[in-house]
């Protein structure tokens, strides 16, 4: 599945587990994909952003919700069964979009869509900072079928702020 993977749905990947590390968790959850999705600058972040979810204000309500890790894992982080069922998810989106790749895009609408997390931290910290899950979904739907849109590029897009 990784191969129809854009290069900045590859990314959101591997910031999620980055995020995973700096939080100490010993897990990826779709909290996880929410930070590291607020950093793309392609469609995904801009329907995030446009909303006031930015990176700084999910991972401190992340933080309030769950908290940090006591020390961090070495090695693999796996994938909690909702985020792999996210990234799974993805796939879904993007053929219902006739489209043969993923792109961050089609993360943040299965993220948006199909969280099925027992608790879905996510959204809350969506809720938190202010916005709605429909109203990002909306935004992100405009911005996807927007017909002046860019396709995604090859290459990544994204801003890692310090």
């Amino acid at each position: 599945m990784f191969e129809r993977f854009t290069d900045t749905a590859r990314r959101v990947v591997v910031l999620a587990q980055e995020e995973a590390r700096m939080l100490n968790h010993n897990y990826v959850g779709t909290e996880h994909l929410l930070i590291a999705l607020t950093e793309d600058l392609a469609h995904a972040g801009q329907a995030l952003t446009a909303h006031g979810v930015t990176r700084d204000k999910v991972r401190g309500h992340i933080a309030e919700l769950i908290g940090e890790g006591i020390t961090s894992s070495p090695g693999h982080i796996p994938f909690t069964p909702a985020s792999r069922q996210v990234l799974l998810n993805a796939l879904r989106s993007a053929l219902a979009c006739s489209v043969n790749y993923i792109d961050s895009g089609h993360i943040l609408h299965s993220l948006l869509t199909g969280d099925t997390s027992l608790v879905p931290v996510a959204h809350q910290a969506i809720t938190g900072c202010g916005a709605t899950v429909e109203a990002v979904n909306e935004s992100l739907t405009d911005l996807m079928t927007d017909p002046n849109a860019p396709e995604p590029g090859p290459q990544a897009r994204f801003v890692r702020a310090a």
